[in-house]
C-alpha cells in the first residue's frame, strides 16, 4: 500500500475528519458527494466527520452576480441548507493558516481563532477580484463577491440618465456585466474596456456575433485599452487618453487567496496550490484540491480555466480521490474537457461558443434568444447538480477525454476568460 493511500485511511478509533475549505461550487459538490457515498448501505454511518469552512453562511451563485449588479436579480445567494448535505458541519469563518505538519487549520471566527484538526483537507478556497492596478480599491467597484455586487448595484441604480459606466475586463464576466447593465439601463452610456482582444477565446465568427450584439445594446467596446491606474472619475490608460466615468465596475481578472503560499505549501507563481493528476497536493498527500485555487499538471489540465464549468468536475473528482483512498484504493487521474463557453447578453439574448475538449473554439456558435435560453438552462443545471449530490451520485461531470493541443501559457487564459 502506498504512502498516499495509507495517509487517508480512516482511524480505527474515531471518525475520519475531513475539513473542506470553501463552500463554492467545487467545495459544496465535493462535500455532498463524499457524505452521500459514506451514508449508503455498506458504509459505517459515523466513519466520516466532514466540516465545511466558509467566510459566509450562505451559498453564492457567482455566475449570477452580474445580474445582481445590473438589478435584474435581487440576490445571487441561497441558504446553505438548500445546497449542503445535512450531515455536514458548517463553520462560518476564514481560514488564515494551514499547519500541515500538525494537520490543523486555524480559522478566524468572530474575532477568535478556532483550530480545526483534520485527517484529510480539501482545499477549495476559490478566487476573488484582483486589485493590483493602482487605485482600484479606492475608485472602482469589484464584482466577484455577493458583498461587492450589492454595493455595485446601489451605485449603478443611483446613476442619473446619460451617466457613464465603465466596465473593465474583456473576458466573459466583463462582457456579461456590460451587456446586463446596458439592457437594464439603456439610458446609461456603457463602455467596455479590455487590455487585449474582447472575448479572446471565441472563434472569429463568434466574436463578430458578440460585437454585433454589444453594438445593438449600445455598448462602446474599446479593445487593447490597458488601464494603468484608476483615479477619481477617470481611467488612466497606458497609451491612450484617459476615459472619464461616473461608475467603474472592475472585472479585469481574478486572483486566488494566498493561504496555500502562506502555509508553506507548493504553489505556482500566482499562488494556486500545485496538485498532481489525482488533485492531490504535490508535497502533502493528505491535502486534495479543487476549483479556481489549484493548478494541475499541464498533461491533464493546461486547458482548464477559472470557471464554474471547471469547478464542478474538479470538485467531483476531488471527492472521488478522497473516497478511493478511504477505501484503500488508488486514485485515478482527472480527465476533464469543455463543451462550450456560454455568455449571457442581457436577459433576452445570449451566445454559446461550442469548443473542443481543450477549450479551443469550433465554428459552431448559437446566439440570440436560443443562446439566452441555453445559458439560463446551464445556470440552473449547476445548482441542481450540486443539490442532487446530497441524495445520489450524479453522472460524470464535464466532457471526458484528454486535451489534444500543447500547453497554453500557465495562468494566462484562466485570467482572461475567468468568471
Amino acid at each position: 500500500m502506498s504512502t498516499r493511500t495509507r495517509a487517508l485511511l480512516p482511524s480505527t478509533t474515531r471518525p475520519h475528519r475531513i475539513v473542506v475549505l470553501g463552500a463554492g461550487y467545487a467545495g459544496v459538490l465535493a462535500a455532498n458527494r463524499i457524505l452521500t457515498a459514506v451514508s449508503k448501505p455498506g458504509h459505517t454511518s459515523g466513519a466520516v466527520h466532514l466540516t465545511v469552512v466558509n467566510p459566509r453562511p450562505d451559498f453564492v451563485e457567482r455566475i449570477r452576480l452580474h445580474q445582481v449588479i445590473a438589478g435584474t436579480a435581487r440576490t445571487a445567494t441561497r441558504p446553505m441548507s438548500e445546497m449542503l448535505h445535512e450531515r455536514a458541519t458548517q463553520v462560518t469563518g476564514t481560514a488564515v493558516q494551514i499547519d500541515a505538519d500538525a494537520r490543523s487549520v486555524h480559522v478566524e471566527q468572530d474575532g477568535t481563532m478556532l483550530p480545526l484538526a483534520y485527517d484529510t483537507l480539501l482545499y477549495a478556497v476559490g478566487s476573488h477580484a484582483t486589485t493590483q492596478v493602482p487605485g482600484v480599491r479606492e475608485h472602482a467597484l469589484p464584482s466577484a463577491s455577493a458583498e461587492d455586487a450589492a454595493i455595485a448595484r446601489e451605485r449603478i441604480a443611483g446613476l442619473p440618465p446619460e451617466a457613464r459606466v465603465a466596465v473593465v475586463g474583456g473576458g466573459l464576466t466583463g462582457i456579461e456585466l456590460a451587456s446586463e447593465i446596458a439592457e437594464r439601463r439603456p439610458d446609461l452610456r456603457v463602455v467596455l474596456l479590455s487590455s487585449g482582444e474582447i472575448a479572446s477565446g471565441l472563434s472569429d465568427g463568434g466574436r463578430r456575433r458578440l460585437l454585433r450584439e454589444l453594438g445593438r445594446l449600445g455598448v462602446d467596446v474599446q479593445s487593447r485599452s490597458r488601464v494603468a491606474r484608476v483615479e477619481a472619475g477617470q481611467l488612466v490608460l497606458a497609451d491612450q487618453a484617459p476615459i472619464s466615468f461616473d461608475a467603474c465596475v472592475w472585472a479585469a481578472s481574478f486572483a486566488v487567496p494566498d493561504l496555500a503560499r502562506r502555509s508553506g505549501l507548493a504553489t505556482d507563481a500566482i499562488g494556486r496550490l500545485r496538485v498532481d493528476e489525482t488533485l492531490t497536493s504535490l508535497d502533502r498527500p493528505d491535502i486534495v484540491g479543487a476549483g479556481d485555487a489549484v493548478v494541475t499538471p499541464d498533461a491533464v489540465g493546461h486547458h482548464l480555466r477559472m470557471s464554474c464549468a471547471a469547478a464542478l468536475p474538479l470538485g467531483g473528482h476531488a471527492a472521488d480521490t478522497i473516497l478511493a483512498r478511504l477505501r484503500g484504493e488508488p486514485a485515478t487521474p482527472i480527465s476533464v474537457g469543455f463543451g462550450g463557453q456560454c455568455i449571457s447578453l442581457g436577459r433576452r439574448r445570449g451566445l454559446v461558443q461550442m469548443v473542443r475538449r481543450d477549450d479551443t473554439p469550433r465554428d459552431l456558435v448559437i446566439s440570440g434568444p436560443v443562446g439566452a435560453w441555453t445559458k439560463e438552462r446551464i445556470c440552473r443545471y449547476t445548482v441542481s447538480t450540486v443539490r442532487a449530490e446530497r441524495r445520489r451520485r450524479s453522472i460524470k461531470l464535464g466532457v471526458s477525454g484528454p486535451p489534444r493541443v500543447g500547453p497554453a501559457t500557465l495562468g494566462q487564459r484562466e485570467m482572461e476568460t475567468a468568471r
